[in-house]
């Protein structure tokens, strides 16, 4: 997964990807920490309030 990509999460449906973290306490400093119930193999994807009805996410790499 990288930057730019479109992902299908449950929570939100079509999410395009900001940023994305080698791990959760990294995407937890940048306040990426909403979940959006995206189920992928590698990834997790959190996201980030902007504003009033305003988000940006980020994959972050699941660890084993």
């Amino acid at each position: 997964m990288k930057k730019g990509d479109y992902v299908d999460v449950p929570r939100f449906c079509k999410v395009k990807i900001e940023k994305v973290f080698r791990s959760r306490a990294n995407a937890a400093k940048q306040k990426f920490h909403e979940p959006t119930h995206y189920k992928g193999p590698e990834y997790d994807i959190l996201g980030k309030h902007t504003g009033t009805n305003m988000m940006k996410f980020a994959a972050v790499k699941r660890t084993v």
